[in-house]
C-alpha cells in the first residue's frame, strides 16, 4: 500500500512539473521524427547538421522539486514534433517574474492606557526556471 502511494505521489509531482511547462519555438518545421538525440555541447555532435531553430522551455519553480528533467523532456518532445534529429541543450536559468507581500497586524489592548500595534510582512518571489535548446537536423 505504501509503495502504491509513493508511486502515485511521484507521478503526481512529475505531472505537475511537466504539465505546467510551456515551450516557445522559433525556427523551421519538418515532419515529426521518432528519435531525438540529446547533446550538451555542439562539440559533442559528430555528424554534419543544420540548425533548425531555438526552443525555450519554462516552468514555475516549485519548492523541493527539481525542474531540470521535466524541462529537458519537454524540449525533446518539442524537437520530435518539429522534426529535429537532435537538440543541443543550453543553459538552465531561473528568473524572478513577480512577488507577493502579505502583511498582518495585531493590536494589543491589555494595557489600559497604551495600546500597541504589531505588524508583520512576508514577501515571497515567484520564480520561473528556463532551459534553452538548439534544434538540429542531420545532413
Amino acid at each position: 500500500m505504501a509503495r502504491r502511494a509513493l508511486v502515485t505521489l511521484t507521478g503526481t509531482v512529475l505531472a505537475l512539473v511537466t504539465g505546467c511547462v510551456s515551450v516557445n519555438y522559433v525556427g523551421t518545421n519538418y515532419a515529426p521524427t521518432e528519435v531525438v538525440d540529446v547533446f550538451f555541447s555542439p562539440d559533442d555532435v559528430r555528424r554534419p547538421y543544420t540548425v533548425m531553430g531555438q526552443a525555450t522551455a519554462e516552468v514555475d519553480v516549485l519548492p523541493f522539486v527539481s525542474s531540470g528533467q521535466g524541462l529537458q523532456a519537454k524540449l525533446v518532445e518539442e524537437a520530435r514534433r518539429r522534426g529535429a534529429n537532435a537538440v543541443i541543450l543550453g543553459g538552465m536559468t531561473k528568473r524572478t517574474v513577480g512577488g507577493t507581500t502579505q502583511t498582518t497586524g495585531q493590536v494589543d489592548r491589555r494595557k489600559k492606557k497604551d495600546a500597541t500595534y504589531t505588524e508583520t510582512s512576508t514577501t515571497s518571489d515567484d520564480e520561473r526556471a528556463e532551459l534553452t535548446g538548439t534544434l538540429i537536423r542531420y545532413q
